[in-house]
């Protein structure tokens, strides 16, 4: 089972698992709720599961715009 992890702000693969047998709790996804379950872990094709994540750069450019146009996030 390929297990694929996407950005789910830019898109971009950002990591992949090749796993003989997959199990969702493995990977940390059990302790989503049902609708967050839904958004982040998908079925891709009939053997592979996409994750949704977010990457490095978009995690970093959140947030340094945060603290550009939010003046009072440290009040």
């Amino acid at each position: 089972m390929k297990i694929k992890y996407y950005c789910r702000q830019c898109n971009r693969q950002v990591g992949q698992l090749d796993a003989a047998q997959a199990d969702v709790s493995q990977l940390g996804s059990d302790v989503l709720n049902d609708a967050d379950q839904q958004q982040t872990v998908q079925m891709e094709g009939e053997h592979g599961l996409a994750i949704r994540t977010i990457c490095d750069d978009c995690n970093e450019s959140k947030s340094q715009s945060s603290v550009r146009y939010d003046p009072n996030i440290f009040s």
